[in-house]
């Protein structure tokens, strides 16, 4: 089976030459728990299976170089690349690049990942965006850090919101539901009740406000509306299976 790509085909439309998508888990080698397309290499599966995995969607892409993943810690650092790396990328959730030939990429297992997508500048951006991150405005820093490095104008941006864990699925503590209200735009309006003083929490909501905010119109705002953790043959899900699954990824390059 092919290695699946799931499309944002809005923002293609509006940026020729762009490659982007979300992976499914179809298309690799990994077995068992990480089958097959697994993309993480802090999970726990083979790292001949990740290495061949990462070749195919390199592939894929049509990219002769292989994709780079920022090491992610839920914060709000912006990886700037104005050319290929020589070694791994830093610490960070989110890269910004206009160098053409270069796949940066985002993972995720419920996290949803964010892309950016500047054609006036050609320039791209991908964020991996959990709760932490979303909190801290990893969002709003990799906006800033594209207008910084390439004179981005957020009311030029696209924006592809990459599949995420439901609201429906997604039920939080206080811990998580008072963060959120108090950092996010309107932020009340992304939780809903959930049993005695937990919430259910809509990420999706949650970063379309924070774009919003940013001055993304909400026209240039593209999701993939799928859930994670509903959909068990197609997507890893870390609520639902555990620490030991594997990682798809938002992944974008410029050709």
């Amino acid at each position: 089976m092919p290695v699946e790509l799931l499309a944002f085909p809005g923002i293609a439309a509006a940026v020729p030459g762009l490659v982007a998508g979300v992976t499914s888990r179809a298309g690799g080698v990994s077995r068992g728990a990480y089958a097959s397309l697994n993309l993480g290499r802090s999970c726990g599966d083979e790292p001949d299976a990740v290495t061949e995995n990462g070749r195919r969607l390199a592939a894929a892409l049509g990219a002769t170089e292989r994709v780079r993943f920022p090491r992610q810690v839920h914060g709000r650092e912006v990886v700037v690349l104005d050319a290929v790396p020589a070694g791994p990328l830093p610490d960070a959730d989110a890269v910004v690049t206009a160098v053409v030939g270069l796949p940066v990429g985002v993972l995720g297992a419920d996290c949803p990942g964010v892309l950016l997508a500047d054609p006036v500048h050609r320039a791209i951006g991908v964020v991996h965006c959990g709760w932490r991150g979303t909190v801290a405005g990893v969002l709003l820093a990799a906006i800033e850090a594209m207008r910084a490095r390439f004179g981005t104008d957020p009311g030029a941006l696209r924006v592809g919101l990459g599949p995420g864990i439901s609201a429906r699925r997604y039920e939080v503590g206080p811990d998580v539901a008072q963060p959120i209200s108090a950092s996010i735009p309107g932020g009340a309006a992304c939780l809903t009740p959930g049993r005695g003083d937990r919430r259910f929490l809509d990420l999706h909501e949650a970063l379309r406000r924070q774009a919003l905010a940013a001055g993304v119109p909400a026209a240039a705002i593209e999701a993939i509306a799928r859930c994670t953790y509903d959909e068990r043959d197609r997507f890893f899900s870390h609520r639902r299976e555990g620490p030991a699954t594997g990682r798809h990824g938002l992944v974008a390059c410029l050709l």
